[in-house]
């Protein structure tokens, strides 16, 4: 400490030297200058009292010129020392104004040093006036109750924390009093809380996730669990089910079948936002069925409201659809899935009244192409899958064609997309 404080005071000093070695010189200088001004007075004036020596006219004009040039130099002589003299002057106050400004840098840092050490110099003064042997034994005394302190403060929080843990453990705090589910449509709230087999005095340290994991996993319609705790006594839950693709309908028992073709044959609850109904499938025709609806994305399987299988004598895999809208599509259940995802645009090009039922009554053809093919008028509605195209009056011709022309765009898409 005492040496970087001679250190500073030391270099302080040499600055204050420095600056006084500055002003003696511009001092110094300014007296020199007036001596060589006086000295060249003094010399001008003995030239003019000085006798001439030759009375002719030639030799005073020519000391005359002489003087004159000696004037002109002596005033020159004093502009230039005047201007050296300010230019020290300004670098002398250059010089000045950054000592200054290290002065009060120094001062700064001195005084940070110093509010960062005043701890250390009151430690130090609480010691001064004691022996080498009585500082020794003091400092031993407050390193000791220092250690005591902190031991206290490392006890006490301690104890606070097992109190806090003791009071969640055993008292309706811990208890588990909220269960938030999320992502069920098939499962309902209360079926998911029974297989979480959550007790009413069931707590939050004491329940297994693995468990109710387990018991969910069980129910065919769920494919994924995820469980996780919420202090202080809340489990969200959130259920990943398998897809309902269709249903089959066997005389009057209806039964689910999800995504793998997995028919859920046991399974006595509700299912909403199912898929559609399937009628008259068997065997492989039910399997490749349930593929080409497994393929569909949920929004247009939900449009379908049931499904049937028609075959002709050379379309063995031709199907009949009715969708939600009130329209039929004719299709084939190899190529369905690939062309029913045009079907809200097909929806949306056929000419509808206000209240929403189709001008010209017909249905929608995808088992070649795509194409709109209205009703015979006179003919019976159990035959409408076997209608032949309307062309007994211009309205129905025209209304076919533009409907037509909106379907051959969406078949150029999907072959573009193929």
């Amino acid at each position: 400490m005492d040496e970087r404080k001679n250190n500073r005071n030391t270099k302080v000093r040499s600055i204050k030297d420095s600056i006084d070695r500055k002003n003696r010189e511009l001092k110094d200088k300014e007296i020199e200058d007036t001596e060589d001004s006086q000295f060249n007075q003094s010399s001008n004036s003995e030239k003019k009292d000085r006798p001439s020596v030759s009375q002719d006219s030639n030799n005073e004009d020519y000391h005359k010129e002489e003087l004159k040039k000696e004037a002109q130099e002596n005033h020159k002589q004093k502009e230039s020392n005047r201007h050296t003299g300010s230019k020290k002057e300004s670098q002398f106050q250059a010089f000045k104004t950054k000592a200054t400004e290290l002065f009060s840098n120094t001062h700064k840092k001195r005084e940070k040093r110093n509010s960062n050490t005043t701890h250390q110099k009151q430690k130090e003064d609480k010691y001064a006036h004691m022996t080498l042997q009585e500082k020794r034994e003091q400092q031993r005394i407050d390193r000791y109750k220092r250690q005591k302190r902190i031991q206290y403060i490392i006890l006490t929080s301690l104890i606070l924390l097992i109190l806090l843990f003791l009071i969640y453990m055993f008292t309706p705090l811990s208890r588990i009093s909220h269960i938030n589910i999320s992502g069920n449509k098939n499962l309902s709230n209360q079926q998911v809380e029974n297989a979480l087999d959550v007790k009413p005095g069931s707590r939050m340290y004491t329940y297994s996730k693995r468990k109710g994991i387990n018991n969910l996993e069980q129910n065919p319609l769920v494919k994924n669990v995820e469980i996780k705790k919420h202090l202080p006594n809340t489990l969200n839950v959130h259920v990943t089910e398998n897809n309902v693709v269709g249903i089959v309908k066997d005389k009057n028992k209806y039964t689910p079948i999800i995504e793998g073709n997995k028919e859920l044959k046991d399974y006595k609850g509700d299912i909403a936002g199912s898929g559609p109904i399937l009628d008259g499938f068997k065997g492989s025709d039910k399997s490749n069925m349930v593929k080409a609806l497994s393929n569909m994305s949920s929004e247009v399987r939900d449009m379908i409201a049931e499904i049937s299988y028609a075959p002709e004598a050379n379309k063995q895999s031709r199907i009949l659809l009715y969708m939600k809208d009130g329209m039929q599509v004719v299709a084939d259940y190899k190529t369905v899935a690939d062309k029913l995802k045009y079907y809200p645009q097909m929806s949306q090009s056929l000419n509808k009244d206000d209240s929403g039922n189709l001008q010209t009554q017909g249905y929608i053809d995808l088992s070649v192409g795509a194409s709109f093919i209205p009703y015979n008028e006179s003919s019976s509605n159990n035959s409408k899958s076997n209608q032949d195209l309307q062309q007994k009056t211009q309205e129905e011709i025209d209304a076919k064609n533009e409907l037509q022309n909106a379907l051959n765009k969406i078949n150029e898409q999907s072959d573009s997309s193929n």
